[in-house]
């Protein structure tokens, strides 16, 4: 960790201006993993004023690394100007055969695309699942994550895994994963890296995760924190999880989706 206070100024939804106070988390050449106590846009610029020795600098914010809690969050942040450094601090040159290219997939017209990005959207995507990226084919700012697909292979890898641990046992089936599942309708508290909070019920669990309904719209890959079961009067540690299925519900505007633990993905 390498805190440097700062002060960070924007623009909110509204056209309203605001400025708030932060400190840093991590330090890289692109930009930095910072806490701030409100909520910030995915691809809004803000202006960010370090307090050790006034530099300032435009950066853009890549978007949530870990789900606010009592409306501080952590955010990554990415400067505009790749030539100014307000920390004062000496970065290596960057190497061009060390960029990270990653397939990812447009979550509103489907498209995929080879993505570069910087230190800190990897972070971003690895933590958070999503990132915000231009779209060639919609024309406009998008939000972007892995291709479905990659979420197969990743359970699918998983069950592999639990195969030769236990012995060269068969790969978990569908319909061995479904003896598996308990039907059963327990409240849960589902709560993205954005701070929104859903409060719904499951519609069947195991030891891996749960299936949900909510009238929300979660997207493939998605990193959350849930309780389950969640009861209000007792407080109770959030797990973290990803949205690993999604499909449509019995009735319009409801969706059932499936999270796995990210203990059950490693």
């Amino acid at each position: 960790m390498f805190t440097i206070p700062f002060s960070l100024r924007g623009v909110d939804e509204k056209g309203e201006s605001f400025e708030t106070i932060g400190r840093t988390i991590t330090l890289n050449r692109h930009g930095a993993r910072v806490q701030v106590s409100r909520m910030l846009k995915p691809g809004q610029t803000v202006r960010v004023i370090n307090h050790a020795n006034d530099a300032e600098a435009d950066f853009r914010v890549v978007g949530p690394i870990s789900p606010p809690l009592d409306h501080v969050g952590e955010w990554g942040v990415e400067c505009l100007n790749v030539a100014k450094n307000i920390w004062d601090i000496y970065f290596p040159p960057t190497n061009e055969d060390c960029d990270a290219h990653v397939l990812l997939s447009c979550r509103h017209c489907q498209s995929i695309s080879l993505q570069s990005l910087s230190l800190v959207e990897v972070e971003v995507l690895e933590t958070a699942g999503l990132l915000t990226k231009p779209c060639v084919r919609c024309g406009d700012s998008t939000t972007w994550g892995y291709p479905q697909r990659v979420f197969e292979v990743e359970i699918k890898t998983y069950q592999d895994a639990v195969s030769e641990a236990t012995g060269g046992n068969p790969a978990l089936t569908d319909e061995r994963r479904k003896s598996s599942r308990k039907s059963a309708q327990l409240p849960v508290r589902v709560r993205d890296y954005y701070g929104e909070i859903d409060i719904t019920q499951t519609e069947n669990l195991s030891h891996e995760g749960f299936c949900f309904w909510s009238c929300r719209n979660y997207y493939l890959g998605q990193g959350v924190v849930v309780i389950c079961p969640f009861d209000a009067g007792e407080e109770k540690a959030e797990v973290r999880a990803r949205i690993v299925r999604a499909e449509p519900g019995s009735a319009p505007n409801r969706r059932i989706f499936g999270v796995r633990y990210e203990n059950a993905l490693h």
